[in-house]
């Protein structure tokens, strides 16, 4: 398997956190799959809830000003940790 969820797994082990960000659609993706098992195997672990950093669940647009704010950012991954880092 490409996906090392060992070490994701590790990692949520010590930190209790867990942020995924995917340009994938938010739903049937990496993103979600990666959530689901870390859900299954290490639930009682996380501190905080799971956090995605996706795009709108909608058609990918062609301009490249929509693209932008389709993609996630630096800006919307940093909002993310901060979040989880928070609760």
């Amino acid at each position: 398997s490409p996906l090392d969820l060992d070490s994701i797994l590790e990692s949520v082990g010590e930190t209790g956190r867990l942020v995924v960000v995917d340009e994938a659609s938010p739903r049937c993706g990496m993103a979600a799959d990666i959530s689901a098992q870390v859900c299954e195997q290490a639930f009682s672990d996380l501190k905080a809830p799971i956090k995605t950093v996706t795009p709108p669940h909608t058609p990918v647009p062609f301009a490249p000003e929509l693209e932008d704010a389709y993609i996630p950012s630096v800006a919307k991954i940093h909002a993310a940790v901060e979040v989880v880092l928070a609760a």
